[in-house]
Order: C-alpha cells, then structure tokens, then sequence
C-alpha cells in the first residue's frame, strides 16, 4: 500500500500542452456556433465570389488585406488535393479555430517563461480559452484571431523570449509577424506604439530602434503597395470614408470618433469586462465587473511587490502592449470588445503571472481558486453564449432567409430597406449569402444618389429581364426600418408610399414570424407572365 501511494503520473510538459489544446480544440470545433455573425458572414460571401470567380484580386479588402486571399488560396489548395468544398462560413471557422489554439500555445510560453510555474501556464490558457472574448472570436468567421496570434508571437520573440533579444533573426522575426498582423487587420499596427514605448522605458539605443521600425515600416508598406497597385477599389478612399465618417455604401455620415469624457472611458472598460462574460442577463455582467475588479487587485498588488521578485519589466512590457489599443479604442468604436482582444489577451496572461507570483499563498490554495474560475467561466459561457448559439432556431435572421431561399425561385430579387433593425441589417448578406437570393437595398441605393423614380425604373428593368421582383414586408408598412430610411435619406412618406403604389404589389406570400413577401407586376406584363 505504501509503495502505491509513492507512485506518481508525471506527464511531460509538452504532452500536457497537447492534451489541453486538443481538449479545448474539441470543445471549440464540437461547439461551432450557428447564430452567424454579420461580418463572419461578409467575409463568407466575399470569400465565395472570389472562389466562383477564381479571381484572388477580387477577394483584397483595404483594411483587412490578407485575410480574404489567404483564405482563398487555402480553399482553393485544398479543393484541388483533397475535393474540400466546405461551406465558406465553416471554413473561415476553422481558419479562426486553429489561430485561437496557436495564440493559446504563445500564450502558454509566455506564463511559462515568466512563472516557471508547472501547473499555472496550463490553467492560464484554459482560463484565457473559455473567455467569453477569446472563445466567441476563435469559434467564428471573423478576421481577429490570426492579428491576435501575430502579435502574440512578435511580442514573445521581441521580449520575452530567453536568449538575445537583439539578434537579426529575432529581429527580422518579430517585425515580420508584426507585419502579418497589420496585414490581416490594419488597426493591428498599433502595436508599434506599444514596442516603441518599451524601448524607450528600456533606453534601446537609437540605432537599433531605428532599424527595427526601418524593416517594419518597410514591410507594412509593401503589403500596402500591393494592395493598392492590385485592387479594383480605391484604398486611400476607403482609409478617408473610415475616418472621416462617411460611409462608402449608403452615403450616410457614420463617425465611429468618440470625444473623450467619462462616460465614454468607463463604456471602453466595460467592453474589456464583458471580454470576460457576455453582457446579459445583466445579472451575468455584474458578476464579469466583480471578477475584473478582483482580477484589477491581483495584478496592482502584485505590481506593488514587483521590485522584490523582480516582475516590474513583465508587468510594463505587457502594459505597453495594452495600452495603445485600449487609448485608441477609447476614441473610435469603443463598445466593441472585438478591438479590445489585445488588452484582453495580455491583460489576463498579466493577472495569471501575478496569481502565481504570490508566495505568501499555498500553491494549492492559488490552484483551487484558479480551477474554480476556469469552471466556473467555462460553464457560464457556455450556458449564455454557446448553448443558444448553437442552436438554428434561435437565428431569427437565418430563419428569414432560409423562408425566402424556398418561398421565391432562384433569379428573383428582394427589395429590402438595409437599416433601421437587426433583421434589415442582416438581411442586407444573409439573403445574397443563404438564401442565393440577389438583393436590392434601398438604403444604399438612396445613398448613392439613386431616387425613388429611379429604383422603380431599376424594378422594372428585372422585370424586363424575366426575374421576379418582391418586396419585404419590413418596408410595406410604418416600421423602424422605414422611420431610419425617412430620416438617413430625408424622405417624404407620402414620396415613399406613392413609389410603393406605383410598383403593383400583388400575391402575399407568407415567411416565418409573420414577415411576408409582395410580388411586383408589372403593369405591362401578359397573363400568363403573371
């Protein structure tokens, strides 16, 4: 008995970080969610007309350039060996999966490097994974994780690496995946803020400083280059429209600038908090605020200790990496936790190394608390976030489209307002996207100067051309579609109405949720067109 009780498992570091990657790898492929994601599925019909067209130039976006061709080129590559020929939308899925559990692993040699710690950097990537934040981003058809994995791995390469940190190769290394990052997300350049701040709290010599931001700025600039030498759109115009507000599609004025005031810096904090745990039920988000604020007070004081164990570099240089995300993000769409993952991502590898920093407290005591955390994020996620989204018919706006992809045939066209709700946002890429169904969208093409005459003119020519045009049944009636219509386009509802009048809506046919469709005949047309 005594012998048995001396035996011990001991499993080899790395194979311990396997297991944990496949085990969260599991439950993140086994909980792809179903409640897609409007940019997700943006980035999904750009990625499909690209494929259909087999055109890898038509796939650049300005602000995301190598996103969409990256993508392009792996579906092609693999419908070429393999016959793969996944849904667009799953395939960008895999694509954030398999970076989420590659900036899992960086993330993991990051607490490693700096706690020394055997059982804490397992627990800090478990923590980080089943993040509301971390999980929703690496589960969806969505642009961030492959920046986020990028700058993960420069900013290890660059400082926390052991070894010298000023050699070519970590160099050349680190500023190349800087420069991967920027490239698949442009406001990821900021990171370059962060680095520059570093080395000036750690008096780099200028020289080499220099050089570093020589090879980096070269590098961004000619991703750029080619972006512009190569796109069928403007770049600069779209970088302008961004700025200064005006958006390129409807013409509307859309600042996405916030002034600084309180309010604004506490709504930028609680887009970091709710990275943590989904905003609802507020209940849920006022338990994401208790857990910041005790996270918030680990970290100071181990902040306050850091001159006696010797963390004080980790503790900024990880601020650093923070900082200019969350200062710029304070002053452009600063409610969206999408451009807070890297305040989130470095902000919660700082709260595990200070965690593990606390010598005072048992080893167990800090292992306990940090398993109760993991379970306890683990199964509120899932429970408010994964269950539902899981689930199809909890996708009101899928459930639409699904209805008018079997209620209409395959040429028709579906006039829609494209503002005002949710539906009629979503409606704008879940009908082209799911139902195949082309669109028209009023708002945009108010916004490009189109007037009522003239989109009743466009009806008709489809018309003319044997497709059957209907119209939603969100811009038949008074509704909040048409009330943001009426006030982005200043329009007259007696205008608007006579336009409705004048496009013969005939034949009712019924979708889901008690949403229909009104067929337009034209008043020329035959009986038997009818």
């Amino acid at each position: 008995m005594k012998a048995m009780k001396n035996i011990s498992v001991k499993i080899p570091p790395k194979a311990a970080l396997a297991l944990t990657l496949f085990i969260i790898g599991i439950i993140y492929l086994g909980n792809l969610p179903v409640n897609y994601d409007f940019d997700g599925t943006v980035f999904s019909q750009y990625l499909r007309y690209a494929v259909l067209k087999n055109d890898l130039v038509l796939s650049a976006q300005p602000q995301h350039p190598l996103y969409i061709p990256v993508n392009y080129l792996l579906y092609k590559t693999l419908n070429t060996v393999t016959g793969y020929s996944a849904l667009e939308y799953f395939h960008l899925q895999l694509f954030s999966l398999c970076f989420g559990l590659l900036t899992l692993w960086v993330a993991y040699k990051f607490i490693r490097e700096i706690t020394k710690h055997g059982l804490f950097p397992l627990m800090g990537i478990a923590l980080i994974a089943f993040l509301y934040g971390t999980w929703y981003y690496a589960v969806e058809a969505e642009v961030h994780m492959a920046g986020l994995f990028f700058i993960a791995a420069g900013m290890y390469l660059l400082f926390f690496k052991p070894g010298d940190p000023d050699t070519w190769g970590r160099t050349l290394g680190a500023t190349l995946c800087f420069a991967l990052a920027a490239a698949f997300h442009l406001a990821n350049g900021l990171i370059a803020f962060g680095v520059l701040l570093i080395f000036l709290l750690e008096k780099k010599p200028f020289g080499k400083i220099l050089r570093f931001f020589f090879i980096y700025g070269a590098m961004v600039a000619g991703v750029l280059a080619l972006l512009a030498l190569t796109s069928r759109q403007d770049p600069l115009a779209h970088y302008k429209s961004q700025v200064l507000g005006n958006d390129t599609l409807a013409g509307q004025k859309i600042s996405y600038w916030t002034g600084f005031s309180l309010k604004s810096l506490w709504e930028s904090i609680q887009s970091v908090i709710h990275g943590i745990l989904p905003s609802t039920p507020p209940g849920l988000s006022v338990l994401a605020h208790v857990i910041f604020l005790a996270m918030a007070v680990v970290i100071i004081l181990a902040a306050v200790n850091a001159g006696k164990n010797g963390t004080r570099k980790t503790a900024y240089r990880l601020g650093c990496w923070m900082l200019p995300y969350f200062i710029f993000f304070t002053f452009w769409d600063h409610r969206n936790t999408e451009f807070k993952l890297n305040v989130i991502l470095p902000f919660m590898i700082l709260f595990v190394v200070s965690l593990a920093s606390f010598t005072r407290v048992r080893d167990g005591v800090k292992t306990g608390l940090s398993g109760l955390l993991i379970v306890s994020v683990f199964l509120l996620n899932y429970y408010f976030f994964l269950r539902p989204a899981n689930d199809i018919r909890t996708n009101h706006n899928y459930l639409v489209a699904e209805a008018i992809g079997k209620a209409t045939p395959p040429n028709a066209v579906i006039v829609i307002g494209g503002c005002g709700t949710e539906l009629s946002k979503h409606n704008t890429i879940y009908i082209p996207y799911f139902a195949l169904r082309e669109t028209f969208k009023l708002d945009w093409m108010l916004g490009k100067n189109l007037s009522l005459d003239d989109i009743a003119n466009r009806v008709k020519q489809e018309e003319a051309k044997g497709k059957p045009v209907y119209v939603f049944s969100e811009i038949l009636h008074e509704s909040k579609t048409l009330d943001r219509l009426f006030k982005n386009h200043n329009l007259q509802s007696t205008d608007y109405f006579a336009f409705l009048a004048g496009l013969n809506l005939h034949e009712k046919i019924p979708l889901v949720d008690g949403y229909y469709l009104k067929k337009t005949i034209s008043p020329t047309a035959s009986p038997v067109s009818r």
